[in-house]
């Protein structure tokens, strides 16, 4: 692998990084939210009481999933153009 591949992969790593860590924090301020809403809805006497720790567990949970579903498609995007790269310029030697 040359000095450029390295660095490329590098690069592709850290946006799936970046990535990951905001669509990691979107879903769970939308978890978040939405626990906040029902809560208030369920003290004003129209909707009913949920347990906190069961609605935050999914949030989590489908916050781990979705992030890593979306890192992970841009990581094999990055791994993909790295590997077009690689027969480019095998075929110009």
């Amino acid at each position: 692998m040359s000095r450029i591949e390295k660095r490329l992969l590098i690069l592709w790593f850290a946006l799936a990084f970046v990535v990951w860590n905001g669509v990691y924090d979107m879903r769970m301020h939308d978890t978040v939210r939405g626990y906040l809403v029902q809560t208030v809805m369920a003290h004003a006497g129209s909707g009913a009481r949920i347990d906190m720790r069961a609605y935050l567990h999914r949030g989590l949970v489908d916050a781990i999933a979705f992030s890593t579903a979306w890192s992970l498609g841009v990581f094999l995007a990055g791994l993909a153009t790295m590997r077009v790269y690689q027969k480019q310029l095998s075929t110009r030697h």
